[in-house]
């Protein structure tokens, strides 16, 4: 904010917004749609042989709907996300705006450009996905059960409140731990020009003086920026969802 003014801070928010808009309904949609359905899928599967019986789980149907939906928010995030990352670590490659800034990066590198950070893309969204949805869905589940078994008959409207949030809460932790090295490959992947193989950038991290540790650097940074989102995002998520006769989660 010194040294460059307080819109530096707003960079990339143009593909920020586009981006997320369309990550978010795929990612979010696909997923509800998914957990009935495999379901009844497995259910029919497991109703084969006994030795099937193990595919009658909610954590594999959560777990399996989050791997797909977050593969699919891969595809379509990716050309929006390195956009992003460039403008950020690039404010002066464009000064026409992102739109401009993206046909810029089509005439220079075509559509590698866009789709070279597919790789660490699916390595960010899909533990991150997967742990913020399936997570999400399970604390919930589990502070539910345990006021059940406590003996509480009627949950209050401050508690219907309290335990998603602090299962949102949970939820932004986790997933922001779990995908923070697929975060910091795509990052150093679509920050600049070139294709940069995510075998290459994870090799030259572990060679470095931090090791293993320089996947999770700037961890700080990202739990504050994805905590926030994360925790807002699953407290409207869950609301939404009541409001239009879906069941609260868990």
């Amino acid at each position: 904010m010194r040294e460059e003014g307080i819109s530096t801070l707003w960079a990339g928010l143009g593909p920020t917004t586009f981006g997320y808009l369309l990550e978010g309904a795929i990612k979010f949609g696909v997923y509800e749609v998914l957990k009935p359905a495999l379901k009844c899928w497995f259910a029919r599967i497991a109703s084969i042989s006994s030795s099937l019986t193990f595919l009658n789980s909610q954590f594999l149907t959560f777990f399996i709907s989050g791997i797909i939906s977050g593969l699919a928010a891969s595809f379509v995030l990716c050309p929006m996300e390195a956009l992003r990352i460039r403008l950020v670590a690039e404010p002066s490659y464009t000064t026409g705006g992102w739109i401009q800034g993206g046909c810029k990066i089509l005439k220079k590198e075509g559509i590698n450009g866009f789709t070279k950070g597919l790789k660490p893309m699916i390595l960010k969204q899909v533990p991150y996905t997967v742990t913020k949805n399936v997570s999400f869905d399970f604390v919930s589940k589990f502070f539910y059960k345990s006021l059940r078994e406590s003996g509480v008959a009627t949950i209050s409207h401050g508690m219907t409140f309290a335990i998603p949030l602090l299962s949102a809460v949970t939820a932004s932790i986790l997933s922001s731990l779990t995908s923070q090295p697929g975060d910091t490959i795509l990052s150093l992947s679509c920050a600049q020009d070139g294709d940069y193989r995510t075998r290459d950038i994870s090799r030259n991290i572990l060679r470095s003086d931090k090791g293993v540790f320089g996947f999770f650097v700037g961890t700080k940074t990202r739990l504050l920026h994805v905590g926030i989102i994360v925790t807002i995002q699953l407290l409207i998520y869950e609301y939404i969802k009541r409001l239009l006769g879906c069941g609260i989660a868990g």
